[in-house]
């Protein structure tokens, strides 16, 4: 039998939270980057579970197994389709997230204080400690248990599928788990941002640090290193004229975000230093230089960089000195 999944349907609606306007996606997403961690209540107007016993324990025996088990999230965004993928670490049925438990400080604030009450509608919780978006065209490669079809054949107004993966799918997601650095670079080229974009350079305050395994390390956001991008250009910023092929996502020059003052040295600075004067648009190839070269073949880049980039730098409260700057890679 192969290992089962989840695909949760929902509408991105628009939402007040706060007094700020936001919606379904930032306040599941927001609470995820606070955390590392969360709870997703799929709403229903149905009383019975959403996931029948069987199949909730099913997935825990997976889990328990330390098989990857995942939970996709389709987002209705305005007629467009994003999907988004967490890895389970639990499931809970109706009821079995009582008000008050320490689990809810892991469920967005809208509908936290409902949950364990008779105001809450939501049917069944799944449990992550990932939420990030991959390409719609991967709902090609996710199948009904039932019958095999597609998922996206099925004409169907229930809002939970149990579903099957190929192994496309779970390479690139066992892939993109692995590898925190290039899941990063593919969630900035999933980010949206307008090509018209200004950048305005000030001080911004620290970004915040992981929890748990990751405790140590500030998280970078995607959608500053999608600006820098789209800034640049789309073009490598050390050689415009490199192109190594067009992103099937973008359509444009496939390029990565590279921090000049590296984010593992956030802690010896007052402001954040993930801003887009600090974030270096570069092909593949000089990328993996700036990592990997030796120092002969370094030096002089980062001399260059550290010159384009220090007014914009200043600008944003960051001071270094090129000495201190090379002293990171070299």
């Amino acid at each position: 039998m192969s290992d089962m999944h989840l695909v949760l349907k929902f509408p991105n609606e628009s939402l007040v939270v706060g007094g700020k306007s936001t919606d379904t996606i930032k306040e599941h997403k927001e609470k995820y980057e606070a955390k590392n961690r969360l709870i997703w209540g799929q709403g229903s107007q149905k009383q019975s579970s959403g996931l029948a016993k069987p199949n909730r324990d099913r997935i825990k025996d997976q889990v328990s197994k330390d098989i990857n088990t995942y939970t996709f999230f389709l987002a209705n965004n305005k007629g467009n389709r994003e999907l988004f993928v967490g890895k389970m670490i639990g499931v809970y049925d109706i009821g079995e997230i009582p008000k008050g438990s320490p689990l809810v400080q892991y469920i967005p604030s809208y509908y936290a204080s409902d949950v364990g009450t008779s105001d809450d509608i939501n049917n069944l919780f799944v449990d992550v400690t990932t939420f990030f978006k991959i390409d719609s065209k991967y709902l090609d490669n996710i199948t009904l248990e039932s019958n095999g079809k597609k998922i996206m054949s099925i004409k169907n107004p229930s809002s939970i599928f149990k579903v099957n993966l190929d192994d496309e799918l779970k390479k690139l997601l066992e892939e993109l788990l692995a590898n925190p650095d290039t899941n990063f670079q593919y969630q900035v080229e999933q980010e949206e941002v307008d090509e018209d974009v200004a950048v305005v350079d000030k001080p911004k305050g620290k970004p915040a640090k992981g929890s748990g395994r990751s405790s140590s390390t500030f998280k970078r956001d995607s959608k500053t290193s999608k600006t820098a991008i789209v800034t640049a250009k789309f073009k490598c910023e050390l050689d415009g004229t490199h192109k190594d092929f067009i992103s099937r996502v973008t359509g444009k020059n496939y390029v990565e975000a590279h921090h000049l003052i590296p984010m593992e040295y956030q802690e010896d600075f007052r402001n954040s230093i993930d801003v887009e004067a600090n974030i270096v648009s570069l092909c593949v190839g000089c990328h993996k230089k700036l990592h990997h070269a030796s120092s002969s073949y370094i030096k002089p880049i980062i001399e260059d960089l550290y010159d384009d980039r220090i007014s914009r730098l200043n600008d944003c409260g960051i001071k270094i000195t090129k000495v201190e700057l090379m002293d990171f890679y070299i």
